[in-house]
């Protein structure tokens, strides 16, 4: 009974060798952006959560606090402790507490805030957010329901930008991501207003 089927024809090891040439850059390529994006998602998300708990904490608090300064540094704690959970490759940028106008913006741009917010830029030494002084504060942020209507209400915005830094250089060296979550100030009780 002859087996010939299963013989390697003589020569045929080379054929692996050069497949194995084209196709091994090719998987490692595959995988090397599969883990870089996948870390570039997690610094997105990370960042987007911070700003959702950042701004849920400005909207229940902002308008309650006794100092607006002091309401926005807690808003830059609960930042600060959401960003813990970011990767060794992120390094947070800035951060912004600010009165958003109707299209959830600040009054200037979001690297120069000109009116109505407080800027924090990131100490790498303190690994904290520090406050950098703007031009005018947010003072009276507006939180009472005149005539039954909740459309007068402020709305708070926090923005956080975060530099990515990609391990390979295949993807380029490094990219900004920035997000920012608006949502309305709790309206406050009666007695209050």
């Amino acid at each position: 009974m002859r087996n010939d089927s299963r013989k390697r024809c003589a020569g045929d090891g080379g054929a692996v060798l050069v497949e194995a040439v084209f196709v091994f850059p090719v998987v490692i390529f595959i995988t090397m952006a599969i883990l870089e994006y996948g870390m570039l998602f997690a610094a997105q998300s990370t960042t987007q959560s911070s700003t959702r708990d950042g701004a849920r904490y400005a909207s229940a608090n902002f308008a309650t606090a006794g100092s607006n300064q002091a309401a926005a540094d807690l808003v830059r704690d609960a930042v600060a402790k959401d960003l813990s959970a970011r990767t060794g490759y992120d390094t947070p940028v800035q951060m912004l507490v600010y009165k958003a106008d109707a299209s959830g913006n600040p009054a200037g741009t979001f690297s120069a805030c000109t009116a109505n917010c407080y800027h924090y830029t990131w100490d790498a030494g303190t690994k904290t957010f520090v406050f950098d002084s703007p031009l005018t504060q947010w003072t009276n942020p507006n939180a009472c329901i005149t005539g039954g209507v909740s459309g007068g209400l402020d709305s708070v915005g926090v923005y956080v930008e975060l530099r990515h830094n990609f391990i390979t250089t295949a993807f380029g060296n490094s990219t900004n991501v920035k997000e920012h979550t608006v949502t309305r100030l709790e309206p406050l009780p009666a007695i209050q207003c």
